[in-house]
């Protein structure tokens, strides 16, 4: 069967076309030529016999070979030209989808630019503006490079959303002559690179705008921290006036009076976490943390409370326990903003 196999090489191997074509052809002959070897065997030739006659009668390889691409060969071009298409076919999918993709990354990122101005011009700016009508913000010293670029900035945005529905208009107008007058074959691409042109240009007026939203806060702080002192003075006060009125209630046995006194100091002490921050807590060896200050002004506002429900209840023992945690709890807080001698 090696003479078979040989003979098969030599007429398969120089056909074109894909290796499934010439396998196909390879197994048409060898049952053609099985076919043949086995009528010379019944005929009572002997196998190799048999196998070279049926190779003469089928003729030479190159003969072979020239009859095999006449009759194969209308079949090759439809064959190509089909594997041509669908690889076409699918470049042109990948290509249409990777391109809606981008148009739609695109477009994306330019609504999530429209919405944070939008988001800007209406909450941002009239509250920064009101920050500085109330003498919070200072922007006056116009020679400061800041101040300056800060009020250019909001002028900047206050003109555009005075103007917004013209801008928009003229937009969609340019965008409507493009379409309409650009014919290019690359029109896809001229209108990818404009609106990635845009979001890049947008992206810096989002990055301006966030600047601007961190500058006035640093800017404020100072002041907004000189405000809190006296604020913080004058709530401290009110807890340790309201704390001695409840202390002078309880010995008159005065439950109205100890009630009063004990929400307005648990009010106190509310306004006051608020404002941890700005408590005034010296340098010293174990200073406690904004966090610590907060949970000591909340746990003495719950002994506040408690007291509150004992006056009504007129329990004496649940009052002086609840004082007595109040003034354990407060008293970390007094010793925490003591000035350090």
């Amino acid at each position: 069967m090696n003479k078979l196999e040989h003979y098969l090489d030599r007429v398969c191997r120089s056909i074109g076309g894909p290796r499934s074509l010439r396998q196909h052809i390879r197994q048409e002959l060898r049952e053609h030529l099985l076919d043949a070897m086995a009528e010379h065997k019944a005929a009572g030739l002997p196998e190799e016999a048999a196998l070279d006659r049926a190779l003469e009668d089928f003729g030479g390889p190159e003969e072979v070979r020239s009859e095999l691409e006449a009759t194969h060969g209308h079949r090759l071009l439809p064959l190509v030209i089909d594997r041509a298409m669908q690889w076409k076919e699918r470049t042109m999918r990948a290509k249409w989808l990777w391109t809606t993709w981008a148009y739609l990354v695109v477009v994306g990122v330019i609504a999530m630019q429209v919405f944070f101005f939008t988001f800007a011009q209406m909450m941002y700016v009239p509250k920064l503006r009101k920050i500085q009508r109330d003498g919070w913000l200072r922007m006056d010293n116009l020679n400061e490079p800041v101040m300056a670029w800060l009020d250019s900035l909001l002028r900047g945005l206050e003109w555009v959303g005075n103007h917004a529905t013209g801008c928009l208009l003229i937009a969609v107008g340019t965008w409507g002559l493009f379409e309409w007058r650009v014919r290019s074959e690359n029109k896809p691409f001229i209108r990818l690179a404009v609106l990635g042109t845009s979001a890049l240009g947008m992206m810096v007026g989002v990055f301006l705008i966030t600047g601007a939203l961190v500058i006035p806060f640093e800017l404020g702080m100072p002041a907004m921290v000189q405000i809190a002192k006296p604020f913080v003075s004058e709530q401290m006060e009110a807890i340790d006036t309201s704390a001695r009125a409840i202390e002078q209630a309880m010995a008159k046995k005065d439950w109205a009076a100890v009630g009063d006194n004990a929400e307005r100091a648990a009010s106190a002490v509310d306004r006051l976490s608020a404002v941890a921050g700005a408590l005034p807590t010296p340098a010293r060896q174990g200073k406690p943390t904004v966090d610590e200050l907060r949970a000591w002004l909340k746990s003495a506002q719950e002994h506040l409370v408690e007291a509150q429900k004992a006056s009504r209840d007129k329990d004496t023992g649940r009052l002086e326990e609840a004082m007595k945690n109040f003034r354990q709890v407060y008293g970390q807080v007094r010793e925490a903003t003591k000035p350090v001698k």
